[in-house]
């Protein structure tokens, strides 16, 4: 079947600010001045993981769980979550493990809950989350991505033609993108330390950029976690530098926050994924993995987008329309 998606006309025409043909500099100029729409944060949650595990062993040591800790803190401060989801690799009631055994994804059941008690929305993580996806036929890459989008719009679940985030290890394939992503959904990702531009939605490929939370070592360069070896190269993102791009955000802006497992305290003995979040001082806190990184670091940079009352929180869907991306998909 052939994907096909309609404009939102009527967003069109109020978002438009190029003059037409013939118009005055008086006319360009007030056209010009349309107030864009935001600033906007997506809190996003890669692959709606759950728990920590080791040996795909659950293991809830430490760690601040996305059901029982995550979404309820969120819907506290009046915010969602949107989750993404690996739709060939979860069940529908038994959560499986990814991330080389070490961390538990929701199933389907796990999505349909957030949705159903905290209003979450959800996107593509791709099917199977293939190692070489540009290298697949035709008919693969189409059941990856725009395929991954139609499964979640089977179980029920929101925002499914939002977003497809890419396998992050082989970046963002420009031909998918180009073939299937753009036409299946608003925004591909990528990963970026930056905000995504108002003139996103309407630049093809229509990237977007994600910023990552994610672990490493610490940035005392006199303590011994400096020297810790980490599957990150780059030292843990200190809080400070997610608040400064909090800062900074405006109309015409969108920020996405993308977080994987988030952890409280010291790792439990014989981990091989390993943290240390005791310090109050940020520079001091660190993790062997990427994938994880301190709870309170992170309730830091979501309160100060609380503080932000000028800030709406949605899902990739939502902004895709705000920016002018297709308002419906249909198959």
């Amino acid at each position: 079947m052939i994907t096909k998606f309609r404009m939102a006309a009527a967003l069109a025409v109020s978002c438009a600010i190029v003059a037409a043909p013939g118009a005055t500099r008086v006319q360009a100029q007030a056209q010009a001045q349309v107030p864009q729409p935001g600033p906007f944060v997506t809190l996003l949650f890669s692959r709606t993981e759950i728990t920590s595990a080791v040996a795909c062993t659950p293991d809830d040591t430490g760690v601040a769980r996305l059901d029982t800790d995550v979404a309820p803190y969120l819907a506290s401060l009046g915010m969602t979550g949107t989750g993404t989801l690996e739709t060939g690799g979860i069940s529908e009631l038994t959560e499986t493990c990814t991330h080389g055994g070490g961390t538990i994804m929701s199933s389907w059941f796990d999505a349909g809950s957030l949705s159903l008690l905290y209003g979450w929305s959800f996107v593509s993580h791709t099917s199977t989350y293939p190692a070489h996806l540009a290298s697949q036929s035709s008919d693969q890459q189409r059941a990856q991505t725009c395929g991954s989008a139609d499964a979640i719009d089977a179980h029920g679940l929101r925002g499914g033609h939002g977003l497809i985030a890419y396998p992050g290890a082989q970046g963002a394939p420009l031909s998918v993108q180009t073939t299937y992503g753009e036409q299946c959904f608003a925004w591909g990702r990528r990963y970026a330390l930056a905000v995504t531009p108002f003139t996103a939605g309407t630049t093809a490929p229509y990237w977007q950029k994600t910023s990552a939370v994610g672990g490493g070592a610490c940035n005392d360069p006199a303590a011994a976690c400096y020297s810790v070896v980490s599957t990150n190269v780059r030292h843990y993102l200190l809080p400070s530098t997610l608040i400064t791009e909090v800062g900074g955000l405006r109309p015409g802006k969108w920020m996405t926050l993308q977080s994987f497992i988030l952890v409280t305290g010291t790792s439990p003995a014989g981990s091989p994924i390993q943290w240390d979040c005791t310090s109050p001082d940020p520079t001091e806190h660190w993790s062997n993995d990427n994938e994880r990184y301190c709870y309170s670091d992170w309730q830091s940079v979501v309160a100060a987008i609380a503080a932000r009352s000028d800030v709406t929180i949605a899902d990739p869907l939502t902004v895709g329309i705000a920016f002018g991306r297709p308002s419906t998909y249909s198959q």
